[in-house]
Parts: structure tokens; sequence; C-alpha cells
């Protein structure tokens, strides 16, 4: 069943109307219960202790829509329903119910910023739709108030969900996009709110609009479900939010403090971007962690570190030496970490599962007794399989092998054809230094034919292509093929084999890859970022992806290839903002990231104290009860706490939760042991550095006598 919240939201407002001429018995209801309502936040100018005396019903009914868990709107909604003698249910679902920012969670402001008949003004507006009567007067004396806007369209809609519909911004961009309706940003008068709602109506009534009530436009502009009515609702966790974030941005930066989970949060944010079928939410750390860990092993995902020493060599590519069997160093270009996954993000999925194409193939270069037409060329085309020599070694190679029969020749490319070839790979027949004849995929394992005269080291292939003479040394970075048998073509790609394909009418069916390819970062600001990415900066960027209507490409210095980062390639990365010694992002970086604040919080596993944390919390900020109090609310703000120095944001230098696990993984307590090598150096550290001032010494001192007499 859905929208259970409509007739206990509907009731609720009827009950509050007993209230109207008695606020101060409704107020002393919500102090006695203040921490089960979560109320410490409602008070006035000089503080907690400077309590309410008067209060709109509006602001009451916000206690549980704002920015609070799910269950905590339960357990506010069922202790209403028990005072004020509710007969509705206690909601199931909150389905399309707008909340408030936890910041911005009353209807007035404080006593210097309101005036007198404010509260006042917002009951009279509240008893007149409660009664059904006309409230144009009310309403346009109420938007002129301080600190008024679109959220008392979000009041209304509460208490009468079929007669009003919230302007708020979520409801504003979902008609815009699905409809073409523009609501103004800022409250409307009376008329024009009225105006809205009845075309609103009439467009509903025609079908113009799919949805037949407010609160199902609602509840369809708050899930983002714009393809039919919403059938299955979740809350969205914060991870979910962050990613639809990711998924928007392409690239983002988790940024705070030292011990706030940043390398912690990696893995969760890549399953939910690349496993949306993966229910994170109910899985453990260790199944979220074999999710991620699969990933990697399918190389949909890379991880590296960034360090003074890394340059875009390793990143994009560079030129690596390479020994030849006889002794020789040549160098030739090899693909950095994040070259190699772009490669693996544009390797088209190939669906003709019978052809044996692996998604992973691997291209070879094979030459069939050297060049040009001869007899094991034919007998290899005729009977589907690939021939090569250095029979005098026999049939098993092994490290006893005597490798002075061909006067050593041969090892490397044996090594290849017998044990890094795999089933599923491609070959190219090699015709001459510039053509091959045929194309196959590999589909045995190495053989030793005894049967045959010579060349008697066989593995069976499907031909794909035959009796063709393709140039290929465009496609091979201009290279020609060089004399040794067998090699890998590292510069050819599964997608150029398709081209061939596809040149000569040999079609298999190849979709273009969508999934989602993730490079992790972490420690982002520890290498020299802008020698790092170099030209790929301008690429970063949504719009200048491959595919898109902007898209760019750059030449790379080595290959003088064309290069551009796919559209399904994501970036995240951390960044300790405590360091000030690391290097600063420049602004033509920044602008390409998305910043995730990821700030400190109270964890409910066991081990984790939390007397210990708020101790040391206090240090770094003076609002911690109401930090507390909003859920730790990302977005709430954070007041500096005297001990710390101005220069400083308290969620950029403070200690974060993980210090306060004081259980190793053995379930040891090693309280003594975290405060003496790990918290008070790190607290002294920041005192000599002038983060926190001399006054901070006295909470170490503290803390240091703790960890002597646990």
């Amino acid at each position: 069943m859905q929208f259970t919240w409509i007739p206990y939201y509907e009731e609720f407002a009827d009950k509050l109307m007993q209230f109207r001429n008695d606020r101060k018995s409704l107020l002393s209801l919500i102090y006695n219960y203040k921490d089960e309502l979560l109320a410490k936040y409602l008070h006035d100018q000089n503080g907690e202790d400077d309590l309410l005396v008067d209060i709109d019903p509006f602001t009451v009914i916000g206690l549980f829509n704002r920015g609070i868990r799910l269950e905590n709107r339960l357990n506010s909604a069922e202790l209403f329903k028990r005072e004020f003698q509710i007969k509705a249910n206690i909601p199931s679902d909150f389905k399309g119910v707008p909340i408030l920012n936890n910041q911005k969670s009353h209807f007035f402001g404080f006593r210097s910023a309101r005036e007198k008949d404010d509260i006042q003004n917002l009951w009279n507006l509240f008893v007149k739709v409660v009664n059904n009567e006309d409230f144009e007067t009310e309403y346009n004396k109420v938007i002129t108030q301080y600190i008024i806007n679109v959220n008392i369209t979000m009041g209304l809609f509460w208490i009468r969900p079929n007669d009003f519909l919230a302007l708020d911004s979520t409801n504003r961009k979902y008609l815009k996009e699905q409809y073409g309706i523009i609501l103004p940003k800022k409250v409307p008068e009376y008329s024009e709110y009225i105006s809205i709602l009845n075309s609103l109506k009439e467009s509903m009534a025609s079908n113009e609009i799919k949805e037949n009530t407010f609160y199902e436009i609602s509840a369809n502009a708050n899930m983002g479900n714009n393809d039919s009515f919403v059938t299955q609702f979740s809350e969205l966790s914060w991870y979910d939010e962050k990613v639809l974030t990711w998924k928007r941005l392409k690239n983002i930066i988790l940024h705070g403090a030292p011990g706030t989970g940043k390398t912690y949060d990696i893995p969760e944010f890549v399953v939910r971007l690349c496993e949306p079928d993966f229910n994170a939410n109910k899985a453990n750390r260790e199944e979220l962690l074999e999710r991620y860990n699969q990933l990697k092993q399918e190389k949909r995902v890379a991880f590296t570190t960034f360090h003074q020493s890394m340059d875009y060599e390793d990143w994009i590519e560079g030129l690596r030496p390479v020994i030849s069997d006889n002794g020789q160093v040549t160098y030739e270009i090899e693909n950095g970490i994040f070259k190699k996954l772009c490669d693996e993000a544009t390797r088209p999925t190939v669906t003709d599962k019978h052809v044996g194409i692996s998604n992973n193939s691997v291209i070879w270069k094979v030459s069939l007794a050297g060049t040009g037409d001869n007899p094991v060329r034919s007998d290899c085309m005729k009977n589907g399989y690939i021939r090569i020599g250095w029979d005098g070694y026999g049939p098993v190679i092994s490290e006893e092998t005597n490798w002075n029969i061909h006067n050593g020749e041969g090892k490397q490319i044996l090594d290849a054809y017998i044990n890094k070839m795999k089933v599923g790979d491609i070959v190219m027949s090699c015709y001459s230094s510039q053509t091959i004849d045929a194309i196959g995929v590999v589909t045995g394992e190495y053989e030793y034919n005894d049967n045959l005269p010579n060349y008697k080291r066989v593995r069976k292939v499907n031909w794909l292509l035959k009796g063709i003479n393709e140039n290929i040394v465009d496609m091979n970075d201009g290279k020609t093929m060089t004399l040794s048998t067998v090699y890998r073509l590292g510069s050819i790609t599964l997608e150029n084999v398709k081209s061939i394909l596809e040149k000569y009418k040999k079609s298999i069916t190849m979709e273009e890859n969508k999934k989602p390819y993730v490079m992790v970062i972490d420690e982002l600001n520890r290498g020299n970022v802008s020698k790092i990415f170099g030209e790929l900066i301008t690429l970063l960027e949504p719009d200048k992806r491959k595919g898109r209507i902007n898209g760019e490409s750059v030449i790379l210095p080595y290959s003088k290839k064309p290069f551009q980062i796919p559209d399904n390639v994501y970036i995240i990365a951390t960044m300790n903002t405590a360091d000030r010694s690391l290097g600063a992002l420049d602004y033509a970086i920044r602008r390409r990231f998305g910043f995730i604040s990821v700030k400190p919080f109270c964890l409910k596993e066991e081990g984790f104290n939390y007397d210990l944390f708020k101790k040391v919390s206090d240090l770094f900020i003076s609002n911690f009860i109401e930090y507390e109090e909003s859920n730790f609310d990302t977005d709430f703000l954070l007041l500096s706490a005297d001990t710390l120095s101005d220069e400083y944001k308290p969620e950029d230098v403070w200690i974060g939760q993980s210090y306060f696990i004081m259980n190793d993984e053995y379930g040891v307590d090693c309280t003594s042991d975290r405060l003496l090598y790990q918290i008070i150096p790190l607290l002294q550290e920041y005192v000599r550095d002038g983060v926190l001032t001399a006054n901070a010494q006295k909470t170490i001192d503290d803390l240091y006598k703790i960890a002597t007499e646990w």
C-alpha cells in the first residue's frame, strides 16, 4: 500500500488545532520529549538554554519532516500518535514527502529577526487551510515574513496533500524536465499560486501530465522515476545520493581530515556505481569487498596512490626497455595505468558467444612458415589450426629444455605461444611485413602433432576470415610486422578487428561497452597532479568525453595516436585536507572534479569509544551536540571551537572516527596504544603547527592520563 502517510498527516493537522490558543502546552510536550524528538535545535538566539516561548504548527510538523533517519521519523510519529491520540496508523512510507534542510527547520526567525505577530500569522494561515476557508489574506501576509519562501508551500502540502503542491527545487526540476512547466523559484503570491495549482489540475485531468494527484507528482519527483508511477520506494542513503552526483560529474574527490574513512568508503562507492543490482544497503563489509575485488579482477577497477615521483609516463604512456632473445635492448611504448583502464572500457562486448572471442581477448601476430604462400599456410587454412616450429626442442618445453639445439632461439616465442596465448584470443596470419591474409580465434590449447612433417606445434583456430590482403600498418601505430614468429600486437584493439570483419562483410555482433570502469586514486594531492595528467585535463570534463557532442581528443606523445577518455570511465580520488605541506590543486584541476566532504561521525560498531571521540571533537567544534542531533548531516554547519586556530576549518583537520575504534581485528582493547601512539602525537603536532591553540594542551594532558591509567 502506498501513501500511508496521508491519513496520518491530515489527522495530525486536525489534532494540532487544539493548541492554536494553547501553545505553552504544545511546547511543554515537545520539550518534555526533547531527546526522543531530536528537538534540541528548537531554541531562541542565545542557545540551547534560551527556550522558545511560542511555536507555529508548521515547525511542529517539521520535527519529523527534516533530514533525520527513517527510524527517528517513525519514532516521532509514534510518539505524537500516542500523545495526540491519533487514530490513523503510523506511516509505513513517506513517499513523496519533501523534507526540510536541517539548517532551516524553523518557519520563523530568532527573536531579533522576527516580528511580533510572525508566529500568530502562521497559525492564522494554518487554521484557515485546515477549516477549508479562504486564506488569501493570511497567505499573502505570511510570505512577506523572515525566512519564509517556498517552504510554506511545503507546509501546506504536508497538511493537505490533495490540495497543494510544494514548489521546492525537486518538484520544480521534475516538472520542467518532464513537462516543460516552469515554476517560480521564489514563493508566489496567493493568486499566482492558486493559478499554478489549477493549471496543474487541468493538465492532470487532460492527461497532459501522467500523474493524477499532487502527491503522485511529488513522489515521482523525489524518487527520480520518470518512466512510470513509483511502485517501489526506499530511502536514499548518503551513498546513493553521492553516487548519483558521481554519475553526473564523472570525477569526484572525497576530501577530509585523517581518519574520516575516505579510503574505507571507496569500495562502497565503486560497487554501488558498477553494480546497481547489488543490494549494498543490506550487504555486510565482507560481501562488499568480495564484489569490489571481483571488479578489480575483471579489470573494471584500477587502483593507484599518487606520489611525488609519479609522472605522465606512469599514468598514460611511456617508453620501457625490452630485452630480445639475442640480448639486445630496445624501447617499446607501454601504456600507463589510466590508459590501460580506458582501453578496457572501450573494448567492445562480444555477444556472439559461439564465435569464441573472449571479452578479454589479446591480438597476436603469427607467421605460418614465413611470408607468402607455402604448404604450411595452406594446410593451416584448410584444417583450422596454426603451426609453428622449433621441433628440435621436443614436445615438452620446461626448465630442462636444451636451448642450445636451436642456438637459444625461440625461447620467448614458445613461451608466448604455449603459455601466454589463451583460448578466445585472436590471431592474425602474417602474409607480408605489412599485410595479413587471415583472422582467427584460438579455440584449443597447445598440442604437439608428431604426425606432421615439420612445424609440429599446433593450436586449433576458428578462422573468421581467410584469403584477404589487408594492410594493418596504420592500425599498428605505423609499424610493420617483424620476423618474430609469434608476438602480441599491442597497438591493435578488438575494435580494429571488428572494423576489418565488417569491411569484408563478415559481421559478428559486438556491442559498445557501457559498463562503468573506475580509476581509484588514493592521496591525490601527494602527486604533482598537473604533471601526471598532462594535456588530458581538458578531456576529463563530462562533455569532452568520447561520444559526446563536444568530445575532444589529443595526440599522445609517444604512440602518436589520437586518444579520448571513454564516457563510461569514472574517477574517484581521496584527498587529505589536514596536511598543508602537500601540493595544492590548481583551479584547472579543481573545476573538473566534484568535491565531496567527508566529516567525522559516531560509529555504532563495537569498540568505538564515544566519550573519547567527543572529548577530542570538542577541541575542533563547539556545536558537537547539535551536529549529533542532526544525525551527522554532512551539510551541517560546523562551528569552530575556541581551541581551533582561525586559519583552519573544522572539517579540514578534525580527527576522524576511525582513530576511536579501540579494538583491534582480534577484539583486543588497544585504547592505551591508540591514545599514546596515534591520537596524542597527532594532537601535539597540531599544537606545534598552530592548528590548535595552546589551550588544547589541557585536553591532551587529560588524554595522556587516561592512556597511562587504562
